[in-house]
């Protein structure tokens, strides 16, 4: 069984596994390439699994800093509002990526804490506006700064090359989430 410690890095940044470099030049190099491949794939998808396990954690997550913070699902079905007075349900549960019983349930939590306000619209008495309270135009602007700050932080820690990939590679795998979460093709 392969440990992480017979992974190493090489200068070019790609890895391999220890007992395999010692043999390489034998091997051949398209072997050798093969190897390269299926082992960086194995890491990607190690990697990718992590990612998107954080992801269902974060979007999930319960307030640690008790009601003056948004969680990530919060945070995303509101940010909409930072631009415009007000929003229909549907509009903000549609932005959010999510169903719009979902995104109620959501606004009824915030609308408990008074981050949100919501009534009937005055165009059609079905649908539900919402609006921030000032209470939550200051908890989304705080959310929006922190984490932006956040974001800067990770961003300028990145080594010059690592920065330079970063724009690409995220939206491409937001692609590739957006692929996933929208299961495979009919047949």
């Amino acid at each position: 069984m392969r440990t992480d410690a017979d992974i190493r890095p090489t200068q070019g940044g790609s890895a391999h596994v220890g007992s395999v470099r010692a043999n390489a030049a034998h091997a051949g190099s398209a072997q050798h390439e093969g190897l390269d491949v299926r082992l960086g794939s194995d890491q990607f998808l190690s990697a990718f699994d992590a990612f998107a396990q954080a992801v269902r954690r974060a979007r999930g997550a319960s307030l640690q800093n008790g009601d003056r913070d948004l969680t990530l699902s919060q945070y995303a079905l509101l940010e909409p509002l930072t631009e415009r007075h007000a929003a229909r349900v549907q509009e903000l549960a549609a932005d959010a990526g999510i169903a719009a019983p979902t995104a109620t349930r959501i606004l009824d939590a915030l609308e408990r804490r008074g981050i949100v306000q919501r009534a009937r619209s005055l165009e059609d008495r079905r649908g539900v506006t919402v609006t921030l309270t000032q209470a939550g135009r200051e908890a989304l602007g705080n959310q929006a700064a922190w984490l932006r700050s956040r974001q800067h932080s990770f961003f300028s820690s990145l080594p010059p090359d690592e920065r330079e990939l970063a724009p690409d590679l995220l939206m491409r795998l937001a692609g590739l989430i957006d692929e996933l979460a929208a299961g495979p093709p009919a047949r």
